[in-house]
């Protein structure tokens, strides 16, 4: 199974924007749309991505900016610019505000996901290179490379539920089930809580960041492969 990316797509032209996001959704990855930097700036203030594809032209600041910004600020993000604009120029300042691969439109969703594939490869590759994660659901431990710690039973609950559930994740609501928690606001807190104290383990045994994201609107995904020790 290839690997689900958190991916950001900035594309001005609503039809073309919602076409691409439902096919890379329909591919298993998690994808947010937006039509200009602002909309993006907010997110990624609150959430952390894989991958950005990037329109150049955009209102208010262009593609290359936000290129340059974001490479800037997150060197091990992934960027893609699918853009009408091909003279050579264009394509060499896209590569020097921070773009791994300038595309030119038309582009099928059959070739953007063949480009997406190698990024999650690069991804998965980059994750298994630094994490060798198991957990031991008898024992209660942990086991990462800088060592063990205990799991408490819920904690063990949702990284065994994430490891085995598609594409590593579920919705705020069945965690909460699987919890025993409210199905309301207080339990949606309490499972942050969890998830929170939970990330800070993978954390302390060695995973990089983000151990478990949040998927917005909907749960969290595992983001780091588990062997679930018998």
């Amino acid at each position: 199974m290839r690997l689900p990316l958190n991916i950001a797509l900035v594309e001005d032209h609503t039809d073309l924007r919602e076409l691409f996001v439902d096919f890379l959704r329909g591919q298993g990855h998690s994808v947010t749309g937006f039509c200009m930097a602002d909309e993006l700036d907010d997110f990624c203030a609150h959430q952390r991505i894989d991958l950005l594809i990037l329109d150049l032209n955009l209102p208010g600041e262009s593609g290359f900016g936000i290129a340059t910004r974001l490479r800037a600020a997150h060197p091990e993000l992934h960027i893609i610019m699918l853009t009408a604009r091909t003279a050579v120029e264009d394509r060499i300042r896209g590569y020097a505000s921070g773009a791994d691969l300038y595309l030119c439109k038309p582009i099928t969703p059959d070739e953007l996901d063949a480009v997406v594939s190698s990024v999650a490869r690069r991804v998965q590759t980059r994750q298994d290179r630094h994490t060798q994660l198991s957990l031991n659901p008898t024992t209660a431990r942990l086991c990462g490379p800088l060592g063990n710690l205990a799991l408490t039973p819920a904690e063990i609950t949702l990284l065994k539920a994430l490891t085995e559930a598609p594409d590593e994740k579920l919705d705020y609501w069945r965690l909460q089930e699987l919890l025993a928690l409210e199905p309301d606001e207080r339990g949606k807190a309490a499972l942050e809580v969890r998830i929170s104290r939970l990330k800070r383990k993978l954390h302390d045994v060695g995973v990089p960041e983000p151990a478990i994201r949040a998927v917005w609107k909907e749960g969290y995904q595992l983001c780091v492969p588990v062997a679930i020790q018998s």
